[in-house]
């Protein structure tokens, strides 16, 4: 009976119309390779973790060149948070990045961090939804 209904199912149009695919997959994106360091950097954030000093995330950078991580201590995961940790850790010290990659955060969407790009002259590139290995 099961092949029977299985059948008429994958026969009948209507059933086919109406099919809900519940998970679409998106297709990973491929990144070209950089030509110098610090140009092209991947962040994300890591915690909650357990407080020292009052941090209590992790704001982590890794350029891809080079491989060189760096993992900031913050307190929150506000946007402003996380624009200032940038400015002051990373581009005091190697510059403004052409590019920055990171996952689909809130904070990371956000118009703050979207205007903070835009003001650096950086392309903003998001990662595939739940795929956190492509960052």
């Amino acid at each position: 009976m099961k092949y029977q209904i299985k059948q008429w199912v994958r026969c009948c149009e209507s059933c086919q119309r109406s099919k809900i695919q519940r998970h679409t997959k998106t297709t990973l994106g491929t990144f070209s390779l950089p030509d110098a360091r610090f140009t092209h950097i991947h962040i994300d954030i890591v915690g909650p973790l357990p407080p020292s000093e009052g941090q209590i995330y992790l704001l982590t950078i890794i350029d891809r060149f080079s491989r060189w991580p760096e993992a900031i201590p913050i307190p929150d995961m506000r946007a402003k948070t996380i624009c200032r940790a940038i400015f002051d850790t990373w581009i005091s010290r190697f510059g403004c990045p052409s590019v920055v990659t990171s996952d689909q955060g809130s904070q990371l969407r956000s118009s703050m961090f979207v205007e903070f790009t835009r003001m650096l002259g950086t392309q903003k590139i998001k990662t595939t939804p739940y795929h956190p290995i492509s960052n």
